[in-house]
């Protein structure tokens, strides 16, 4: 049987420099200021030193103000196949998370002139661990949150904030908020109108910021250096926001700027020494423009790693790279065999079958052997069937035991399903109030067996179906939805989890789900469900023949 790996998804984006008319001589050549979601992140800038080797720098300057944090770069030329990890220099920092000054490295083998641009691709993370790169139905957050807008699908609580009064429901805050919970769980039933909870020393735009992260798990304005954000959050102990808000609201210091400084030595020190022997170092900036790093939310990036002895099972495709509880991808060696543990020079290949079912397309394949050095892998594709291969020989030979890593850039293809850093707790929190039923209002049931219970308020906002089935109910009565007694109660929990927070548990192939999804019309996963039934198994002959023709 095959051997799987495991890999994890990452956020990467780009930015492309693009230098021109660059003259021979030692100065510091710098972008202006770049922006990234709308604010000014990044700097890049080269040593273009005589004496000393040429080396390129990327500057991030308050990045944990938009909660996040840069966990790598790489860059290199357009015109070339190699990505090089860029050395993260240290700075100074009082607490570990909430860098509010990032800087990256890396030597140049000659000097730049003339005409060249440089690609920097950043690996972007939460500046908290609590905040993860996750994929999920996006429609989940705008139905919910556009029910509280609305004061729609039995919104039963108000927060009077001044003059503004925002509908939101029991279930949703009281799963987010344990202090909410216990206030709910106290209060006496009210006989006229809604339980209302006063808030009057912050701004109603704040309110609204607070409960949008209560209801999404993600903010509604990049730019989260706001105390009045964090008083909220401390009072209702919101644990992700709050310490979001703590990364964000720390600033540059003396002290991070002294260290910058004492980190670029002797480079620093060196080019100091040589103009000071001329005429001053002339800065240079270029483009004379305003530049932005470029985002597209439906890319994403997958990494994994193969490890392996050097012997004949690597030379054969006996191992499997799952993606999305599929498995879609399959790396192996072709090369002569020296001896029992050595392959001289083998050829890298990757195998990519079906990718399309899953609603993404491969755009790019790099690979490394060392974490450092990223190569790409050449690709050919075969039109008549879902295939994909990527090939690279290597420079060098293979001995006893080797580690392989792949860096796969895939482009999602269904429109409101991709990745987003998101508060990981949200994805968990209403989803356990349900198995645990804390506010439930519906009981479900599969034939006459009750399975769970769960809330009117996401199960309607989901589902017209459901909303539906749900209004025809009277206030009194404690409605239930009940599903035909041949579904399995275990695909069951999988839609109704997904109906909670768009993440898929199994695979999207699953007949059972995909009838679920249409039955009751929920938008995304019958798209997702759809395009995975709809590919045909691949052709053999078509498969085979592309294979013999690329060996």
């Amino acid at each position: 049987m095959p051997a799987n790996i495991m890999g994890n998804s990452v956020m990467m984006v780009s930015y492309e420099w693009v230098l021109e008319n660059i003259e021979k001589n030692p100065d510091t050549i710098t972008s202006q200021m770049i922006l990234f979601r709308g604010e000014k992140i990044f700097r890049v800038c080269i040593k273009n030193q005589n004496k000393n080797q040429p080396i390129v720098l990327l500057l991030v300057v308050n990045l944990n103000t938009i909660g996040l944090k840069v966990k790598e770069v790489r860059y290199g030329k357009q015109d070339s196949e190699t990505r090089q990890k860029m050395r993260e220099k240290e700075v100074w920092n009082k607490v570990k998370n909430g860098k509010s000054l990032q800087f990256f490295t890396a030597d140049l083998t000659e000097m730049v002139v003339g005409k060249c641009t440089f690609v920097f691709s950043i690996w972007v993370e939460g500046s908290v661990s609590s905040c993860s790169y996750q994929l999920s139905d996006r429609l989940v957050k705008h139905q919910l949150w556009n029910a509280s807008l609305k004061s729609q699908y039995w919104a039963d609580i108000e927060i009077v904030c001044q003059d503004k009064t925002f509908a939101a429901h029991k279930a949703i805050l009281a799963a987010r908020s344990q202090v909410l919970a216990e206030e709910f769980a106290s209060q006496q039933p009210e006989r006229d109108g809604p339980h209302q909870i006063h808030i009057d020393d912050v701004d109603p735009a704040i309110v609204e910021e607070f409960l949008y992260f209560l209801y999404t798990g993600e903010s509604k304005t990049p730019f989260l250096a706001k105390e009045q954000l964090l008083k909220l959050a401390e009072r209702y102990q919101l644990t992700t926001l709050v310490n979001l808000c703590r990364s964000a609201l720390r600033k540059i210091d003396a002290q991070q700027i002294m260290s910058c400084i004492a980190s670029l030595n002797p480079e620093a020190t060196a080019l100091h020494s040589e103009c000071s022997k001329s005429s001053p170092c002339v800065l240079i900036t270029w483009p004379d423009k305003e530049t932005e790093v470029f985002y597209d939310p439906n890319a994403s990036t997958f990494q994994c790693c193969w490890e392996f002895g050097i012997n004949s099972t690597a030379l054969s495709p006996n191992v499997v790279i799952e993606y999305q509880y599929s498995k879609l991808f399959s790396p192996y060696l072709t090369g002569k065999m020296l001896y029992t543990n050595s392959i001289e020079k083998p050829w890298i290949h990757l195998i990519c079958m079906d990718h399309g079912s899953l609603g993404f397309e491969v755009t790019e394949v790099l690979y490394s052997t060392d974490f450092r050095k990223w190569i790409k892998m050449k690709p050919k594709k075969e039109d008549k069937v879902e295939l994909f291969l990527f090939m690279a020989q290597t420079v060098d030979s293979f001995y006893e035991r080797q580690n392989i890593s792949f860096c796969i850039k895939l482009r999602n293809t269904i429109e409101n399903y991709h990745y987003e850093i998101m508060d990981t707790l949200w994805i968990t929190e209403l989803w356990q109030a349900a198995v645990e039923r804390h506010f439930t209002d519906v009981d479900v049931f599969i034939g006459n067996d009750k399975v769970m219970e769960a809330h009117k308020v996401v199960l309607a906002t989901r589902s017209p179906v459901m909303n539906t089935l749900l209004s025809k109910t009277s206030g009194t009565e404690k409605p239930n939805v009940t599903f035909d007694s041949s579904i399995d109660p275990t695909v069951l929990e999988h839609f109704l989890r997904f109906i909670y927070t768009g993440c898929l548990g199994i695979s999207a192939t699953n007949e059972q789900l995909l009838k679920l999804s249409k039955m009751y019309q929920v938008e995304t996963l019958s798209k997702v469900g759809e395009l995975a039934v709809r590919q045909s198994p691949a052709d053999v002959d078509h498969v085979t023949d592309f294979l013999v023709a690329n060996f």
